[in-house]
């Protein structure tokens, strides 16, 4: 294993170099990671044209290295599995952004005198959280969970969330997912002495071919379309004047967190078994090459003799050729003469 062909590779890999990020860094991050791995992988200009991905790559190097003799098994596969929970990561952090860009735009359709504050984090001690929305009206402050997903739901009375399909898959608990978020946006209002002011909480999604079956009570939950009525709709006891509203925003504003945190993967882990993969198949593709030129130059070198065997039967053939004319004149003369004279050949 050429470990400073490794480290050279490591050091091409720029993405990811500070310890720890805001939710909002990730997606640049994890794009350029995969860019670097491409360009790495393939020629720059060709990398570029392509819009080649990561997917991309694990072909390339699983071609090479069944073209070398499957001599990197183990450290392909262990790069592959990196991969799997690498795109996953990639295609969450797309389908979330892409989900509440929906959700954001529609908020925009609500009637009601409001003010909308997007991806607010918040935290107290070891809890923290991230509220999609925060819709503040009149009436309530609404918080905003963005689902968006093609898969059916089926909510029980207990609040476990599954995306439905053949299996039944887990995804949270999403009733205590959604305390804790009221919990903490109150705790925010409490520490200001706001004691008076109703919290409610709306799960939307953003898929309206998708079947949602809610069974518990706790939780609200509407599709897009529908989350401007929903909001327009609530009841309330006390209106907030503007001012208030304004107060209001301005606490959780203040609240939010704008602490980094490091990213839930390990990164350096994954650019190393890159780059081991990488530095393996290098080295066994130079190898076949050598193999293969030298194969061919025993090949080239093998030829005279060959031709020269050829030149040498074609030689004693054309001479045979000639002895054997040279004879058959002979005899017809001989016998030509005979004839002339009268006599027996």
């Amino acid at each position: 294993m050429n470990m400073n062909r490794i480290n050279e590779l490591m050091a091409a890999m720029h993405s990811f170099g500070k310890g720890s990020y805001q939710k909002s860094e990730l997606l640049t991050e994890m794009l350029a990671l995969q860019k670097e791995m491409v360009d790495l992988t393939y020629d720059g200009e060709h990398a570029s044209t392509a819009d080649l991905k990561i997917w991309d790559v694990e072909k390339h190097l699983e071609q090479v290295n069944k073209d070398c003799g499957n001599v990197a098994d183990k450290e392909l596969q262990r790069f592959i599995n990196g991969s799997k929970a690498f795109c996953s990561l990639i295609k969450a952090e797309i389908s979330g952004n892409r989900g509440e860009a929906k959700v954001f735009r529609t908020l925009g359709y609500i009637r009601s005198k409001n003010i909308v504050l997007k991806n607010v984090e918040l935290n107290s001690g070891n809890l923290r959280t991230e509220l999609d929305a925060v819709v503040i009206t009149p009436g309530t402050v609404t918080i905003v969970e963005v689902k968006n997903t093609a898969k059916n739901i089926f909510i029980d009375e207990n609040g476990d969330f599954y995306r439905t399909g053949e299996f039944l898959k887990w995804d949270c608990n999403i009733a205590e997912k959604m305390t804790m978020k009221e919990e903490l946006l109150r705790k925010v209002l409490l520490a200001d002495g706001i004691d008076d002011v109703l919290i409610r909480s709306i799960v939307v999604f953003t898929d309206n071919r998708i079947e949602v079956q809610n069974k518990c009570s706790r939780i609200r939950t509407c599709f897009v379309s529908q989350l401007v009525h929903v909001i327009d709709g609530l009841k309330y006891s006390r209106t907030m004047t503007e001012d208030e509203m304004k107060h209001i925003e301005k606490l959780i504003k203040s609240a939010a967190s704008k602490e980094a945190y490091p990213f839930e993967f390990d990164v350096a882990q994954y650019k190393l078994d890159f780059a081991t993969v990488m530095s393996i198949l290098e080295e066994a593709s130079v190898k076949s090459k050598e193999t293969e030129d030298k194969e061919v130059i025993e090949k080239e070198e093998s030829k005279p003799d060959y031709l020269e065997s050829c030149s040498r039967s074609r030689f004693f053939g054309y001479v045979g050729s000639a002895v054997a004319a040279a004879a058959v004149m002979f005899i017809s003369m001989t016998a030509v003469k005979a004839i002339r004279r009268g006599g027996a050949f």
